[in-house]
């Protein structure tokens, strides 16, 4: 993935502050997309650095997909080791996964090639499809579909799978593998985090969740590299450093350029796959997806995303959440390259071939003296209770009968902040407090998870509340309340995976 673009003089950093800050931020807030961080690396530098809070160069962030990609990198040096063969079959490294009556042909000749690329014998992921804390024992008992090594269908439990080859063959959890063997040469700054498979875990103990539901801890587990992995953006831009330097850090061949070039090339095609959206057209490799102009990009839900461009020699690292915005991913690409990428190839184009006070690449990535921009999450806009001649109040309502089970709803709406309160049948309350024109930090209900709620009115009758979770699992919440006279309906949509399904639904109240 080696740049061609040469010794070409590199915009000055006004030419960076502007095109992000004056034009990549705000479409992609028009958008509705909340972007977390935003990290631009040109010729190993890192030329441009956003945060919105809470998030920071020093806190982790959940990848979602885009650590299939480090799972890659995981399997490719044990490749280069000799450990394993991309030809061999994925059982030959598992032990007894299932007495061998109970595995079908093709799982059995599922290879560890086939994993990566995607063309698995499943036509969807089979731990999300049965009642088994094993995810890897499902990949192999659940009927398959097609023979391997055919079709491309995204399936995170084959990653989950080569997950557990390298950690069966290493020794290693994951994470342990990925900071010793990745994080230790590139020089991370963070920890690397792993969720786990409830594997062992009885019901009880997993609260009631299914048995695809990750866990946080969870040592009889296996690490959830499809989905459950989390470092900080820094140290993702370090590793598409590595992909744009073929393999290279400071000096150190930390894996083979061989296997990378593998992994980032178009391996299967993805025309009719699994994602219609046009950026998902261009192929995949190993857990890599290739993208337009010849990009390659690690990529997960809500907007994660590492999108390295060899003839610019450019990466961008996007982190955030917006699982709520239809074609997000597509809406991320497409802002990216009509308002950063293409300009900087005209600007590259425009500065001729001369390498006159050109700074030369390096392969370990600098880190510039100034801070960062810091933003604040974006409230929701709106009016305050005064604008709308709505008084500080407090409003108790008994709610019909609903499939939630909710009884009880009450609001109390200040000038610069109130709560809503929700009460199911059991009595335990759910209190969302939320700030007007800014946010206020607490837990979400039943999980304790890090929540940011803010509230507006948008006329006198109607009331939206807006909640982002920022923790190991991300959500957005939205609480529209109607209030008409005696009064209310509400009706909640929650943007998750797994989890928040209480926030998913509508309530009609009368007045107490």
């Amino acid at each position: 993935m080696s740049s061609q673009i040469g010794q070409r003089p590199a915009p000055s950093s006004a030419w960076w502050a502007s095109r992000v800050g004056d034009r990549l931020l705000p479409r992609l807030a028009d958008r509705g997309l909340i972007v977390h961080s935003l990290l631009v690396v040109h010729r190993g530098r890192l030329v441009e650095e956003t945060y919105r809070h809470p998030y920071g160069p020093q806190r982790r962030h959940r990848l979602y997909s885009a650590g299939k990609s480090l799972v890659s990198l995981a399997v490719g040096m044990l490749v280069d080791d000799g450990a394993v063969r991309l030809e061999d079959r994925a059982l030959e490294h598992l032990g007894d996964v299932a007495p061998a009556a109970e595995i079908p042909e093709h799982a059995v000749a599922t290879t560890i090639e086939d994993l990566l690329t995607m063309r698995t014998p499943h036509a969807q992921s089979p731990h999300t499809q049965v009642a088994d804390v094993d995810w890897v024992r499902s990949f192999f008992t659940v009927p398959p579909t097609r023979p391997p090594g055919a079709l491309f269908s995204y399936d995170t439990t084959a990653t989950v799978v080569l997950t557990a080859i390298v950690e069966r063959i290493s020794g290693m959890s994951i994470e342990t593998f990925l900071a010793e063997r990745l994080g230790r040469p590139l020089g991370f700054m963070g920890e690397i985090a792993a969720l786990r498979s409830p594997l062992g875990l009885s019901e009880e103990q997993r609260a009631g969740w299914p048995p695809w539901r990750e866990v946080a801890e969870n040592p009889a587990g296996v690490g959830h590299g499809g989905s459950g992995l989390s470092c900080t953006p820094r140290d993702l831009a370090r590793v598409a450093l590595l992909c744009l330097r073929d393999g290279v850090a400071d000096g150190e061949q930390v894996i083979s350029a061989d296997y990378l070039h593998r992994a980032v090339a178009a391996q299967v095609p993805t025309v009719g796959g699994s994602f219609a959206h046009p950026e998902a057209q261009h192929g995949y490799g190993y857990q890599f997806w290739r993208c337009r102009r010849g990009a390659v990009a690690a990529w997960g839900m809500g907007g994660q995303l590492m999108l390295c461009v060899p003839d610019l020699d450019v990466a961008v690292v996007v982190t955030g959440d917006s699982q709520h915005v239809e074609s997000d991913v597509q809406l991320l690409h497409d802002a990216l390259w009509e308002e950063l990428l293409d300009p900087l190839a005209a600007e590259l184009a425009d500065s001729g071939t001369g390498g006159a006070g050109a700074a030369a690449p390096v392969d370990r990535l600098v880190i510039p003296d100034h801070p960062p921009r810091r933003l604040e999450l974006e409230p929701v806009r709106g009016a305050a209770p005064a604008a709308v001649g709505r008084d500080a109040a407090i409003l108790a309502h008994a709610v019909e009968e609903n499939r939630l089970g909710v009884v009880g709803l009450a609001l109390r709406c200040g000038p610069d902040s109130g709560e809503l309160t929700l009460t199911p049948a059991d009595g335990a309350a759910r209190h969302v407090p939320f700030g007007i024109g800014h946010h206020l930090e607490h837990p979400l209900p039943g999980y304790g998870y890090e929540t940011h709620s803010s509230a507006a009115w948008l006329d006198g009758e109607t009331l939206l509340v807006r909640s982002q979770v920022t923790d190991e699992w991300l959500a957005q919440l939205s609480i529209l309340l109607h209030l008409d006279g005696s009064r209310v309906v509400c009706r909640m949509r929650r943007a998750a995976e797994f989890f928040a399904g209480e926030f998913e639904g509508v309530l009609v109240g009368q007045r107490r």
